[in-house]
């Protein structure tokens, strides 16, 4: 575990993630979903290393064990810290993999900075290409009253939120596919972020309309979980322009905890068919 000075915060104080890096090889680098951190990646980071690459996960900004800085949440403000780690690591010919949030911080990246050094893109559970629903985004999957009431809920006991929260990430229909124990590791990374990045992060993942910027002009994979109700692959990552698509039968939106061998194999793949 090290740390990165990314920029400072309004009073000058330095910005820092949280990242991890291992092994060696052509880098892939993990960008996590909200309201998690690093830790989402636990089953894929060994795999990538035994396989040969070099492997960086990092905190978001006021998730993790990052700074929590007041601003910055946008989707403008995170791809200047993706693009901050990306150069002080000195990473080329990068595979970037992004969950929920964080592939739509990819494809943000994408359109502000363009394809040099990024050589493939995976997209998992992705919230793009606009989760809220509106007048002119009638197939957005949320809907005004379920964000108002995620809001809420970050306001009044956003620890009963997130518990409510992580426990639908990993249900199938009826059926939790992770142990109680296995939850509240991800229970706990949500209550470790900071209320400000929880607020700030919602809205930006519900609320920023990518759909003009979802033809991505790289080998990109879409990996979705058949059963993800929080953000439906019929809606969301059926949507993304030319890609390879997989989607994980009888998985939630978390697939890559709940069906880790399956996703780990399905990665790996694709990593390799670019080598």
């Amino acid at each position: 575990m090290a740390y990165l000075t990314v920029g400072v915060d309004h009073d000058r104080t330095p910005v820092e993630l949280c990242y991890e890096d291992y092994g060696h090889g052509r880098p892939v680098v993990l960008l996590h979903d909200w309201p998690l951190s690093r830790h989402m990646w636990a089953a894929q980071v060994p795999a990538l290393v035994e396989a040969g690459y070099r492997v960086v996960a990092y905190d978001r900004r006021g998730f993790g064990d990052s700074s929590r800085p007041w601003d910055g949440y946008g989707y403008d403000g995170l791809v200047t810290d993706l693009r901050a780690v990306l150069e002080r690591l000195k990473l080329s010919e990068v595979t970037l993999v992004g969950a929920g949030m964080g592939a739509a911080e990819i494809v943000r990246y994408l359109t502000r900075y363009g394809t040099a050094g990024v050589r493939r893109v995976v997209l998992v559970g992705a919230a793009l290409p606009y989760l809220y629903r509106s007048y002119d985004n009638p197939r957005g999957p949320w809907a005004p009253e379920r964000f108002d009431r995620l809001k809420a809920g970050l306001t009044v006991d956003r620890f009963a939120m997130l518990d409510a929260y992580a426990t639908r990430m990993f249900r199938a229909g009826e059926r939790v596919l992770l142990s109680d124990p296995h939850r509240d590791h991800y229970r706990a990374q949500g209550a470790a972020a900071s209320p400000r990045a929880l607020d700030a992060g919602l809205t930006t993942m519900a609320r920023s309309d990518l759909r003009g910027e979802v033809a991505i002009p790289l080998p990109t994979l879409v990996i979705h979980g058949e059963h993800d109700d929080i953000i439906p692959f019929a809606v969301t990552g059926e949507r993304i322009g030319d890609s390879a698509v997989e989607v994980i039968q009888g998985a939630p939106h978390g697939c890559q905890a709940t069906h880790p061998l399956r996703f780990n194999r399905t990665l790996l793949r694709f990593l390799a068919d670019g080598r």
